[in-house]
């Protein structure tokens, strides 16, 4: 079988290799797509912190299953699938509340071990999640991102009537506002500074996309939200210059959810935070029950991916893929490869 091996920053070798063999308790996934993220994109560039090379990237993905173990009992031949990449101790603390999501010992099919850029993946069925019938190559491989934006949005709380900004359009940052309309915010913003990921977001129907280049975003929150402001405000952006227009956006009593994945060190005024009751919260991937929010939402059209899959490329042009992605940096959104 192909599998797409990173062995080096812009270095991907399309390497052919064995076939995998399962045990009684595993299953062979036949893989049909795999997205690309911005942790690959990262990883590519040999600027990603957490990882070492030579790595099969790969955690974004849909298949069937193709074979299952004597032991198995909850999947058959055929059954469509998606995977929750995340390997976990399940003895730590963490773990022992579920929160499995910020294992003391976490790792990330992928990122930390060999992932599922690959023709044939064999696993544990603890880590697949059903998808109904006829869902698309795409979409599958778009659950795992969209379980992100999720679980984003679940770190606030109950959303319920609430006011929502995200700040970054990017992939993620769609995919977070609507989950937020999903699970019932009375409003939802979206901010970026670049107006073709705006429109993007508005053929999502996410209809208020502001670009906050030339307009404050506190600014911008105060001329759609009034006096009442945000009561949630979303970073997907995870930049210094960002954060800062967030803090100064946050009104008293507000929450301000990091879900961005910063590549450098930031400095803050914790006395704003502090003087202002300001809620900063951490997030970091998905829990299980996300991951079936996610694909509830796509089953029944709550969340769209038509605008946010950008581009299809055949498996074997792995490397036009990335190349793509470096040549459009400002325009592009999900790149998903088909096997």
């Amino acid at each position: 079988m192909l599998r797409a091996n990173l062995v080096a920053p812009y270095e991907i070798h399309l390497e052919e290799v064995e076939k995998p063999t399962i045990n009684d308790d595993q299953v062979l996934l036949k893989i049909h797509s795999v997205g690309i993220c911005g942790s690959d994109i990262q990883m590519y560039h040999g600027l990603h912190k957490y990882m070492t090379f030579p790595v099969v990237f790969g955690h974004e993905v849909g298949a069937s299953v193709e074979q299952v173990g004597a032991n198995v009992k909850d999947y058959k031949v055929g059954d469509l699938v998606t995977v929750e990449p995340q390997v976990t101790c399940g003895e730590c603390y963490p773990c022992q509340i579920g929160r499995f999501n910020v294992c003391e010992h976490l790792k990330v099919m992928g990122v930390h071990q060999d992932g599922m850029a690959c023709e044939y993946f064999a696993i544990d069925p603890k880590y697949l999640h059903h998808c109904p019938a006829g869902m698309s190559d795409a979409c599958m491989a778009l659950v795992e991102p969209l379980a992100v934006g999720v679980g984003s949005v679940k770190r606030a709380g109950d959303v319920t009537g609430k006011n929502v900004v995200v700040v970054g359009a990017g992939t993620i940052g769609n995919l977070t506002a609507q989950a937020a309309k999903a699970l019932g915010a009375a409003n939802v913003m979206i901010t970026d500074v670049f107006d073709p990921k705006l429109e993007l977001a508005r053929k999502s129907g996410l209809d208020l996309a502001v670009n906050t280049g030339n307009l404050s975003l506190k600014q911008a929150i105060i001329d759609h939200f009034g006096v009442h402001k945000a009561d949630v405000i979303i970073d997907a952006a995870a930049t210094r210059g960002s954060f800062m227009s967030i803090l100064e956006a946050a009104r008293p009593s507000s929450k301000i959810i990091v879900t961005g994945n910063y590549k450098a060190e930031m400095t803050l005024e914790l006395p704003i935070i502090q003087r202002q009751e300001i809620e900063m919260i951490g997030h970091m991937m998905y829990v299980r029950e996300e991951f079936q929010d996610a694909i509830a939402m796509l089953s029944d059209g709550r969340v769209n991916i038509e605008h946010v899959v950008t581009k299809e490329f055949p498996f074997a042009q792995v490397c036009d893929a990335f190349k793509y992605i470096e040549d459009n940096a400002q325009t592009v959104m999900k790149i998903v490869l088909k096997l």
